[in-house]
Order: C-alpha cells, then sequence, then structure tokens
C-alpha cells in the first residue's frame, strides 16, 4: 500500500511539474479549480480521515486548511465556496507543498505497520479520490492555460518521457 500511495501522490505532484506559480491559483470559470487547491484538498482527504483520527499525537498541519480545503463535505466542518477558490493568494504554493511534504511523511508513519481493513479501505477511498483530482487537475491546468493569450504548453512529465523513449 505504501508503494501505491507514494506513486500517486507522486504523479499529482508531476502533473504541476510544469506550472508557474501564477498558473496554480487562476480559477477563469466556477467549474475549474485552481491547481493548488486541488493539491491541498486531496492533502487535506488524507490527513482529515486518516492521520487526525488514526494517528496518535498527529499534529495539524495549519488549523485554518480545514475550511480553506475542505469541499462538499459538510459534516466535517465549513469550507471556502466553491466560486471563490480562485480567491486565495493565501496560502501560498509553497506552503500547499509544504503541506503535502508534512501530511505524506506522517502518512508514512501510518503505512509502514500493517494497517486494519477498515483503514485500508479508507486509504484506498483516499487514492482514488487523488486519481479523481489527478483528472479534473490536468483537465482544469488545460483550461487554464488555453485561456491564457499566450496560449503556455501544458507539458507534463509524461510526455517528456514518452518523447524521450521515442529517440532512445
Amino acid at each position: 500500500m505504501i508503494s501505491l500511495y507514494n506513486e500517486v501522490r507522486e504523479r499529482t505532484e508531476l502533473l504541476c511539474k510544469s506550472l508557474k506559480t501564477e498558473d496554480y491559483v487562476v480559477q477563469p470559470v466556477v467549474d475549474v479549480s485552481p491547481p493548488k487547491w486541488h493539491l491541498g484538498h486531496t492533502t487535506w482527504f488524507f490527513e482529515t480521515f486518516i492521520l487526525i483520527p488514526h494517528l496518535p499525537n498527529y499534529k495539524v498541519f495549519h488549523p485554518d486548511f480545514n475550511f480553506i480545503f475542505n469541499s462538499y463535505y459538510e459534516t466535517v466542518g465549513q469550507r471556502v465556496l466553491r466560486t471563490d477558490r480562485g480567491n486565495l493568494s493565501r496560502p501560498t504554493v509553497d506552503e500547499v507543498y509544504k503541506y503535502r511534504k508534512h501530511v505524506n511523511q506522517a502518512m508514512q508513519q501510518v503505512l509502514k505497520n500493517s494497517i486494519s481493513k477498515e483503514l485500508e479501505d479508507i486509504l484506498l477511498i483516499g487514492i482514488n479520490h487523488e486519481q479523481q483530482h489527478q483528472e479534473l487537475l490536468a483537465t482544469d491546468i488545460k483550461y487554464i492555460l488555453g485561456h491564457n493569450p499566450l496560449f503556455p504548453r501544458f507539458e507534463t512529465y509524461f510526455e517528456k518521457r514518452k518523447s524521450k523513449s521515442r529517440t532512445d
């Protein structure tokens, strides 16, 4: 499970590898979420549903991130409206990546030992949830860059790898 978790989390970050800081916060229409929000939201899921209830002495990265990165989980607390995600200049992109690192390190502690069936089920939901957000993230990045008058190219690590293997 630990290798699947790590692979999925890495893939999300690889989708964002070619973005510039400014690209992470744009929300041109309500149906698009900024890449920074996707990164934070998928991290929030693991912190909220696995680390807080299952890792003794876990320290929440930032108390306001539950409000910022919650989406539709009304029972977990209030949230920023979807239409306002593009107004979140803070936390910074760097802080969101630090959040991901903090949660990933704590998840390694949880996953290095055997886990219960209940926890494994939640973990798989979280992994599938992040994979769903990878699809949304790729689509949202294409929409964001496609509406920039300079038409920056959405280049992914996966495209570079594919074209490199063609030249080998």
